[in-house]
């Protein structure tokens, strides 16, 4: 019984993510392209080419980040109030090796923080990046929701023992529950924006490419 109410809260997020992001995209045109592949977070293919789609409309997008920019902090707040707890609850089963590499593989590569691959100057981001930064929140869903998928992937990175594994399960079983009670009172479009917000500053008008030397 219990399996067939999860598989219907990972269903129920899915269909959620495709709903609202099509919402949005309709009531603010032009936007990117919608969300990327379901779990595409966990590696992404060699030789990826972008997808082309229409030019950002980044003075919309500064207008609805200043906007919810109150609903964001405390979105961004309570996420990270659950990773901070999860942290502490992790940190007395793992052994010192597996911290570091927790730290490495989990804690620097988290959806909803400061993007790690975006840098930290004030250039204004590209099309591609702004479409990234989109797109990663809904993908962290899945890492949240799914926990056997997660808890496999900890098992190998973390390389945990049985009793570990067990109490790694139920650590994220806890965090799943909080996760799901904050996204289902979160305004979609504050989850949607949560990775972009901390650099607006950086919609501005991407550099033109240079033009080509005349013969």
């Amino acid at each position: 019984m219990r399996d067939r109410v999860l598989a219907a809260l990972l269903t129920l997020a899915v269909f959620a993510t495709g709903f609202f992001a099509g919402l949005w995209a309709e009531r603010h045109r032009p936007l990117p392209p919608p969300p990327g592949a379901f779990m595409g977070e966990f590696g992404a293919r060699p030789g990826h080419t972008p997808r082309v789609g229409p030019p950002v409309n980044r003075a919309e997008l500064s207008e609805q980040i200043d906007r919810l920019r109150p609903e964001m902090d405390l979105f961004r707040s309570r996420i990270t109030e659950i990773y901070a707890q999860f942290d502490r609850d992790i940190d007395s089963i793992l052994t010192p090796e597996q911290r570091d590499a927790y730290a490495k593989r989990f804690q620097a590569h988290r959806g909803f923080g400061p993007s790690p691959d975006v840098g930290t100057d004030d250039t204004p981001l590209s099309d591609e990046q702004i479409n990234q930064l989109l797109q990663r929140p809904f993908r962290t869903l899945a890492f949240f929701v799914v926990i056997p998928m997660t808890l496999e992937r900890m098992t190998n990175d973390l390389k945990l023992g049985d009793a570990q594994r067990d109490k790694v399960k139920d650590l994220l079983q806890v965090r799943r529950e909080k996760f799901i009670e904050l996204v289902d009172s979160a305004p979609p479009p504050s989850l949607m924006l949560s990775r972009l917000a901390p650099l607006a500053q950086r919609l501005g008008a991407p550099a033109k490419p240079a033009a080509a030397p005349a013969h």
